[in-house]
């Protein structure tokens, strides 16, 4: 499959497509089985990344940014997920980009600048046991508390907490105004009252994920952003953060369909190639067709996006599309793959669990459908 020929790309976009994919295979590469098998992220990618240029790539230039338009971010995680996408999760936060767009030079300077570096990791707390799509259900509070802030409350499926040095939390500040009642806060993660543990899952095994418990106290000047605010920083990041969202979802489809035109193309069956069975023809004629709708949603919105034009129902629509093409792809590159791909040793098996993740993180399926029925002008 000669993907490059079905890209969007600009000139500059291909050019920049194949400086991540050489990255993606002279670094993700070689540190995937471990970081799979172990369960740690390796905190020197962050550092090689960096060298490389590759972190922050919307960050403003003034802290070591490139300031590119998403379609570039979209990009590397492409090309970093086709790899792992566990690993490319950790070079691309929703915290890093809050703090670039909100917050104060001093808050930059401690953490966006080591950031960039590569010397810090960082992630972002939203989720809780009962407040997953349902934000404004969150129970976790921020309180005055001297001339500080008294942080409660629990976090849950935190990507990144474990390995993080400092992580962005939602809390209530002012619980009875709702919506209007949100800020966000910088924590360091090893504060004197901040427990995290490290969760098993399913897919993403080299990604750590966390449930995090807080009952610490943080300093006046942890706010970030202005109190009461946090929802609509929120919501301004899920537009950006739905589209390279749907750029992973697309990577772990492409990489799931590259291994299993290969495969196809050598395994034999009755004498011939399965590749020629019109059966195995079909399946990859439709994988391809349904990464090449991905492809198109995804690069279009980012288009859009960086026009400066609202994207919402695009970026749901790119998110939606990609996931479900994920899912479809990598059930049909198992398929293919039959008892070979059911072998842990078997690349296949990991696109197929991490794929599972997409669908049901940052915002469900579910949630892109009822927020492009009204967005859209359909109810």
């Amino acid at each position: 499959m000669d993907y490059d020929k079905m890209t969007l790309d600009t000139p500059e976009q291909a050019v920049f497509r194949e400086t991540c994919r050489r990255f993606a295979q002279r670094e993700i590469g070689p540190r995937v089985e471990e970081a799979e098998r172990t369960g740690v992220y390796p905190r020197d990618l962050r550092l090689r990344a960096a060298e490389a240029g590759l972190l922050g790539i919307t960050t403003s230039g003034e802290y070591g940014g490139a300031e590119a338009p998403v379609a570039f971010q979209c990009i590397a995680v492409e090309e970093f997920a086709s790899v792992c996408a566990g690993l490319a999760t950790g070079l691309n936060s929703l915290g890093q980009r809050v703090l670039d767009q909100v917050g104060t030079a001093e808050q930059k300077a401690r953490y966006l600048v080591p950031f960039m570096k590569g010397e810090m990791g960082t992630a972002f707390a939203l989720s809780e046991p009962g407040a997953g799509s349902d934000v404004l259900a969150m129970r976790t509070t921020a309180s005055r508390e001297g001339n500080g802030w008294r942080l409660r409350g629990n976090k849950l499926y935190i990507t990144g907490a474990p390995c993080s040095d400092f992580m962005v939390v939602v809390a209530y500040t002012e619980p009875e105004k709702r919506r209007d009642g949100v800020s966000l806060f910088i924590v360091e993660s090893d504060s004197v009252g901040v427990d995290i543990h490290q969760m098993q899952k399913l897919g993403h095994n080299s990604m750590e994920t966390g449930n995090v418990f807080f009952d610490c106290a943080l300093p006046g000047d942890a706010m970030l952003g202005e109190p009461g605010k946090g929802m609509s920083y929120i919501m301004t990041l899920l537009e950006g953060g739905r589209i390279t969202h749907a750029a992973r979802s697309l990577g772990v489809a492409r990489g799931a369909l590259e291994l299993t035109i290969d495969y196809a193309a050598q395994r034999e069956t009755f004498g011939r190639k399965i590749n020629r069975h019109q059966a195995v023809e079909m399946k990859l004629s439709q994988m391809f067709t349904e990464l090449r709708s991905a492809h198109l949603h995804v690069y279009s919105t980012a288009a859009k996006h960086a026009t400066g034009s609202p994207a919402l129902t695009e970026a749901c629509m790119a998110k939606l599309v990609a996931s479900e093409a994920a899912i479809s792809i990598t059930d049909q590159a198992m398929r293919i793959f039959a008892g070979v791909g059911y072998i842990d040793d078997a690349p296949i098996q990991r696109f197929f669990r991490d794929a599972r993740l997409y669908p049901i993180s940052e915002g469900t399926s579910e949630i892109q459908l009822r927020t492009i029925a009204r967005t859209g002008g359909l109810v």
